[in-house]
């Protein structure tokens, strides 16, 4: 009799322990999914908004290496923003679930040498966040365009 018990004991804890390992490789692999289509949107985002910058400064280099000491010129957008003008579609920030879109915020500052010159001698930078369903960059602004 406690030989059968010990038996069904261990297939239950042996059952639980199968249990559990399908349901963590199941969650590293929707972890791994989510970056990779985090990462895509951040690719796009990326593209979109230098895109932009390189209409609005040509003669600009553009970094995405933040300048905080750009303090010559200061704006802000977000992805009703860019995809409004076309630099960016809807379709790009389709969330991991398919159904819902993320948002994004970008910070781009200027600096010119000389402020009365705004094509020469200058350079771009910025800084672009996401926000998803279950994803949000530190220092994300929601501007409420949903």
């Amino acid at each position: 009799m406690k030989k059968k018990i010990v038996k069904i004991l261990l297939i239950v804890i042996i059952v639980i322990c199968i249990i559990g390992s399908v349901v963590i490789t199941l969650d590293i692999n929707r972890k791994k999914s989510a970056n990779k289509r985090y990462t895509e949107i951040k690719e796009s985002v990326k593209k979109a908004v230098e895109w932009n910058l390189k209409a609005q400064y040509p003669s600009c280099p553009i970094s995405n290496d933040f300048d905080k000491n750009a303090n010559n010129g200061e704006s802000f957008y977000n992805s009703s923003f860019l995809i409004n003008n076309g630099y960016l579609k809807k379709e790009e920030l389709l969330d991991i679930d398919g159904k819902s879109y993320c948002d994004i915020y970008v910070v781009i500052r200027v600096k010119y040498e000389d402020p009365l010159d705004h094509q020469n001698n200058c350079s771009t930078s910025y800084k672009a966040y996401i926000k998803c369903n279950d994803y949000e960059d530190k220092g994300y602004i929601d501007w409420g365009n949903k």
